[in-house]
């Protein structure tokens, strides 16, 4: 859902300071951003809000990012809300294993070029 013209991303990001660097960068970019480091908020906030996106740390403190998955695919209000795993694993299977619950993963420590294309393509599809 467009927020002041905006794409609008939900951003899960239990590191503050991650989620701190994420918020900023998107901005840059021109995206509008909700913040949590909370799953269970996480999902409130998808319900209330619809994004057109969302990126998701897999480590989460108080619910599980496969939970946090499983409830958003699970709710009609989400469930077509294309999920991006933001992550450390940097292997192909490890990615291959990521891309069978998300829609596309980027690596830590954020490649921003990586994260633009991505973000990018996610929302360019959402517009055709």
């Amino acid at each position: 859902m467009l927020m002041n013209g905006q794409p609008l991303i939900l951003v899960i990001e239990q590191s503050l300071h991650d989620l701190e660097l994420l918020n900023s960068h998107l901005g840059i970019l021109n995206f509008s951003c909700i913040c949590t480091k909370q799953g269970v908020r996480a999902v409130m906030l998808a319900q209330t809000h619809q994004p057109d996106l969302i990126l998701l740390d897999m480590k989460l403190s108080n619910l599980s990012a496969n939970q946090v998955i499983d409830d958003l695919k699970h709710d009609s209000k989400t469930a077509t809300i294309p999920i991006i795993a933001v992550t450390h694993l940097r292997t192909v299977d490890d990615r291959s294993t990521m891309l069978t619950a998300f829609d596309d993963c980027i690596t830590k420590p954020d490649d921003f070029n990586q994260l633009e294309v991505v973000i990018s393509r996610h929302i360019s599809q959402l517009n055709s």
